[in-house]
């Protein structure tokens, strides 16, 4: 009998697109990040193929996954480093840049899931005026000490900003939501009709992560509650109300890198180990890492993509 944390409360969900309830296996897996315990089901609709952790803890009770030491809180103070413009250029030719932006001029920003704010430092050094939401106390009350106004809450509990957005951002988030639709749907009133959602999420249609299967790091059990692949990621947008316009695929190696460790610990000596995590993590592998990872980008098989949507008419939108 598998056991959880104390006090976490497991739910049953259907497909967030209303579809009819056929779903299949895909595979069983545990907390690998934080060495919570707790085996987790991931199923496929076979409707629309939308992949989700079912069942889940509830909206309540899934705090318990999020340590106070969970990575995205830690994000450091970003300083105000200007990079030279050979940097700068030779960022843009091989396509380095992440956390991409549409190309309008600066306005108000919303972060969904801030963190301590450091993002919205970057936007603010750009001219941008922000303001979060985030799920986290103490990474909420680090974005405050930057002065920016900041909710704790989920999208689902948040409130209505203080303005509405030309840009929302949610930076590997979407993943993590409850109910996805409903979120999106809700985000949709916070931004302009000219406005833009950006969103990263993990890409689950890498065949590259595919091959590690329950070991591959983009699945996060039970924190990502929906896999997407571009494809239902333009469903459930659409769904919600959201036309997407674009999708770049981020140019990075973690995905690939972190799989393989997490495969090595169960399935190898011990002492590749250390060879596996200086290659993921050394400075003198970091050339190594940008080369790996821009290959991984190029061919979208980086397993992290970038979706730019802006609100789709009424009459186009799907219920």
């Amino acid at each position: 009998m598998q056991t959880y944390p104390e006090g976490v409360v497991l739910e049953d969900r259907p497909c967030p697109n209303g579809c009819p309830p056929e779903d299949r296996l895909v595979l069983e897996g545990k907390d690998r990040i934080h060495g919570i315990e707790g085996i987790f089901t991931v199923i496929q609709c076979v409707h629309c193929h939308l992949m989700r952790t079912n069942p889940r803890p509830t909206p309540a009770t899934i705090g318990a996954y999020y340590p106070e030491d969970y990575g995205p809180y830690q994000t450091p103070v970003v300083e105000a480093v200007v990079p030279t413009r050979f940097k700068l250029f030779l960022r843009r030719l091989l396509g380095l840049d992440s956390r991409l932006t549409p190309p309008i001029p600066p306005g108000h920003l919303l972060e969904i899931g801030c963190a301590n704010g450091a993002y919205m430092e970057q936007m603010r050094q750009s001219g941008w005026s922000a303001e979060g939401i985030e799920f986290s106390e103490a990474a909420a009350e680090a974005a405050r000490a930057r002065h920016f106004d900041v909710q704790t809450a989920s999208v689902e509990t948040a409130q209505q900003p203080n303005a509405q957005a030309d840009i929302v951002a949610a930076w590997m988030v979407l993943e993590h939501l409850h109910e996805p639709v409903s979120a999106l749907r809700k985000i949709r009133r916070w931004v302009k009709p000219n406005g833009y959602l950006i969103a990263s999420v993990p890409d689950n249609d890498s065949k590259v992560g595919g091959l590690f299967g329950a070991y591959r790091y983009d699945l996060h059990l039970p924190n990502h509650l929906y896999h997407y692949s571009p494809k239902t990621m333009k469903k459930v947008l659409n769904t919600a109300g959201w036309r997407v316009e674009r999708i770049l695929w981020q140019r990075n190696s973690n995905n690939l890198l972190w799989s393989i460790e997490y495969w090595a610990a169960d399935n190898l000596n011990i002492r590749w180990l250390p060879v596996i995590r200086w290659l993921r993590s050394a400075q003198a592998a970091s050339k190594i890492r940008v080369a790996l990872g821009w290959l991984l980008g190029v061919t979208r098989q980086s397993g992290r993509m970038e979706v730019w949507a802006r609100p789709a008419d009424e009459s186009t939108a799907i219920s």
